[in-house]
């Protein structure tokens, strides 16, 4: 018994004394496992030779910048905007990326967000110098790119622009036409070598002699085309290889799209300005054939949805884009497959009239008499990939109304017509002989107080988003 209560007595005076060292090395020093830390390319700290945190010097990790290409560091697009310079936006990249094209680019940023499966090779490895998001020279809103062909360039006279290299060969058999906006301005001097040329070209990425292999579609720009934009057009359907004389729309091999500017083989310097290279099934032919074919007419008023503008039509003039309901593009490939150029309108999902969206034309300087002209005409071509299983409806809707106030609705005119026939044109007929006013039930042909033309598509009341292509609105007797 007393041997346990010695033990006892041992083992306190053990704790007791282990107690009293830790506590006399925890006053003696704060940190019992301080020990010093050698600098490194991975300690979360800049120090050594780095720039930024574990980054820089001879950590062989390049720090984010606002040229690396990347989203990073804050940035809310890439290289734009948190640190660097203010996002620029891409509203002809938005509208495009609404359409089929499997690749286009629109030139108004240096990064992705300008295209589809598109995008350019980095500064240090184009023969050109160029800058991206500059002002439109002709005077528009939009913004372009500026290609500038150095004078005895890097690479000997064969400067020219590079996007970066697909991950597989490219599938031409569809989409093997091209399109591209460009102003050349006549300060160039085209007295030597320099040509008003640009030039596509088709190749591979397989090795340094892509040259022997490639496809090359050129296009010389003629001098009264100067000072303006113009579109130029790249056909490939019986463009062939330099080697096997393999058509475009049969290459299996080629990944990489390139446009030169002012021809090759020379050092002399130029200036061009691009937008939006586009991939196309089909052509849109030049200028507004149908239009022109309708002005000796007599018709008091018409639209081809050629253009965007008074050269459509007559008359009869698109209201502006910011007070659309729908998102208008005109001018676009036939989804046919024609050369017709027509408009894509686009109903947006959640659009901005709370389920009445319409296209809109620019109200007329006094009421329209309707006495004689009172039917009208539109083609129509509804793809069937558009959902109708919910309220989107294959419906085209002709409005006439006043401008007096906000309150239109209560005093107009409209026919519906509902197609019946998908992915193909479809001529529309309203028959306004016995359409009336909602409000007075006056006939159309009596009417004297509307002053405009409205379109509405899909229906009405609802969010839903629906796509139709639109041409050729003309009224008949």
């Amino acid at each position: 018994m007393k041997n346990s209560i010695q033990l006892k007595y041992i083992i306190k005076y053990v704790f007791l004394v282990v107690g009293l060292l830790l506590i006399s090395a925890s006053c003696e020093e704060d940190d019992p496992f301080n020990f010093e830390i050698l600098p490194s390319h991975s300690d979360g700290i800049q120090n050594l030779d780095e720039t930024g945190v574990d980054c820089g010097g001879s950590s062989g990790v390049a720090c984010p910048s606002c040229s690396d290409g990347i989203q990073n560091q804050g940035e809310e697009g890439i290289d734009c905007g948190g640190p660097c310079t203010e996002c620029i936006s891409t509203p002809r990249a938005d509208i495009l990326n609404m359409g089929s094209s499997p690749y286009f680019y629109t030139f108004e940023t240096n990064d992705g967000l300008a295209g589809r499966n598109l995008e350019p090779l980095d500064p240090a490895s184009q023969g050109v110098t160029f800058n991206f998001g500059v002002a439109d020279p002709a005077g528009g809103d939009e913004v372009v790119g500026q290609i500038l062909r150095p004078e005895n360039g890097p690479f000997g006279g064969f400067e020219d622009f590079k996007f970066q290299p697909q991950s597989a060969p490219i599938n031409f058999s569809e989409y093997h036409r091209f399109t591209l906006d460009v102003y050349i301005p006549s300060s160039n001097d085209f007295s030597g070598t320099l040509e008003p040329t640009v030039e596509l070209i088709l190749h591979d990425n397989v090795d340094g002699n892509f040259w022997q292999r490639w496809t090359v579609i050129p296009i010389t720009i003629d001098p009264s085309d100067f000072d303006q934009w113009i579109t130029i057009r790249f056909d490939g359907e019986n463009a062939a290889a330099a080697d096997t004389g393999v058509l475009l729309p049969s290459s299996t091999t080629y990944d990489n799209m390139t446009l030169r500017f002012g021809g090759s083989a020379h050092t002399a310097p130029g200036e061009f300005f691009v937008r939006d290279f586009v991939v196309v099934d089909s052509f849109v032919a030049p200028g507004t054939p149908r239009a022109d074919a309708l002005a000796g007419s007599g018709l008091p008023y018409f639209y081809t949805f050629e253009t965007g503008d008074a050269s459509s039509g007559m008359n009869l003039i698109p209201n502006e884009t910011s007070v659309q309901g729908v998102q208008p593009t005109y001018g676009v490939a036939d989804p046919a497959g024609s050369e017709n150029g027509v408009a894509r309108i686009y109903r947006p999902e959640n659009g901005p009239f709370g389920g009445f969206e319409d296209f809109k034309f620019q109200p007329q300087a006094e009421p329209i008499d309707f006495s004689v002209y009172n039917k009208f005409r539109v083609d129509v071509y509804i793809p069937s990939s558009n959902d109708f299983s919910g309220s989107l409806t294959p419906t085209v809707e002709l409005i006439l109304h006043d401008n007096v106030d906000g309150n239109f609705w209560q005093r107009w005119t409209f026919i519906e017509q509902t197609v019946t026939e998908f992915d193909t044109w479809v001529t529309l007929e309203f028959d306004g002989s016995n359409a009336a006013a909602i409000d007075t039930g006056i006939l159309l042909p009596a009417s004297t107080t509307y002053d405009n033309f409205t379109l509405r598509f899909g229906g009405s009341g609802h969010p839903d988003a629906g796509e139709f292509f639109v041409k050729d609105f003309v009224p008949f007797m």
